[in-house]
């Protein structure tokens, strides 16, 4: 075992060779065969190494965890491997041979598991988070009211699509454009989460209806409407059936959101439905 100390660090047991890389810097990495051994030197700001039962393990238990790895191909799938951390050999018992602030540990590689369903696509965020996608237009040239919209997603185990990051709003707006083509008109609205509560529905203008408190979401990770770029505002309702957030595709104007009507349409159809669900979910 071979002790690096500095940056952040990989080793790579390449034949009888340690081939040591800058882990910050590091580009695309191809799948590596079962068996392959990788270390990580690790920083620990306590000053203390893991203690317990049988250190320097976790009161006897190898500590576990998983990587989101990004495929270079067009689909950009993310796929997760899990891990085991342990040190192992004359290391292995000994914390004295562990400095007070890293170690190095190194790590098997288990299993790997996709962190979306089948049909769905993931969207890696920029905060590490992953989001899953599926959207579908109707076989039949038809439309989706919001239950409907709904129940689809359902059928799923997720539900209608809310915008709660710049990587989601990117997405959404570019699968809608891609889709457009796809239905009876290109000029369309896409079924995503929100509709207005039944207390706002008669007021939307009011203070307390104003924002996300206006609106019920089945999708729970909506709390603001920082990344919804609105065609008016949050208070739009030009007929009173008008109560449900849809993304509007108008021509060349850009792809914003509004509050049209829960039906199938008035005045565009709305052929596009999408919803999402947490990565690493049934």
């Amino acid at each position: 075992m071979m002790v690096v100390f500095g940056k952040p660090t990989l080793a790579w047991q390449s034949g009888s060779n340690c081939l040591t890389f800058n882990y910050t810097v590091l580009g695309p990495v191809t799948q590596l065969q079962s068996g392959s051994v990788v270390a990580f030197k690790v920083d620990n700001p306590s000053s203390q190494c893991p203690n317990g039962t049988n250190p320097p393990t976790f009161n006897n238990k190898n500590a576990t965890g998983s990587l989101s790895i990004t495929d270079s191909t067009e689909d950009k799938t993310v796929t997760r491997i899990s891990y085991e951390i342990y040190l192992e050999g004359e290391y292995g018992t000994s914390v004295t041979h562990v400095t007070n602030k890293f170690a190095i540990l190194l790590i098997c590689f288990l299993a790997d598991a996709k962190s979306c369903p089948n049909g769905f696509n993931s969207n890696l965020r920029a905060d590490g988070s992953i989001n899953c996608f599926r959207q579908w237009i109707p076989s039949d040239g038809g439309v989706f009211g919001y239950d409907r919209a709904l129940e689809i997603c359902t059928e799923d185990s997720a539900s209608l699509a809310g915008i709660t990051t710049q990587e989601d709003l990117t997405y959404m707006t570019n699968i809608v454009q891609a889709l457009r083509y796809n239905v009876s008109t290109p000029n369309v609205y896409a079924r995503i989460d929100g509709v207005r509560t039944a207390s706002c529905q008669g007021n939307p203008k009011s203070t307390t209806c104003q924002g996300v408190n206006g609106f019920e979401f089945t999708d729970t990770t909506v709390q603001n409407f920082t990344y919804y770029n609105w065609l008016t505002n949050s208070s739009a309702q030009a007929t009173p059936n008008d109560n449900c957030i849809v993304l509007v595709v108008n021509g060349t104007n850009t792809i914003k959101t509004d509050v049209r009507s829960c039906d199938g349409e008035t005045p565009l159809p709305a052929s596009i439905v999408i919803c999402s669900k947490p990565a690493w979910t049934v």
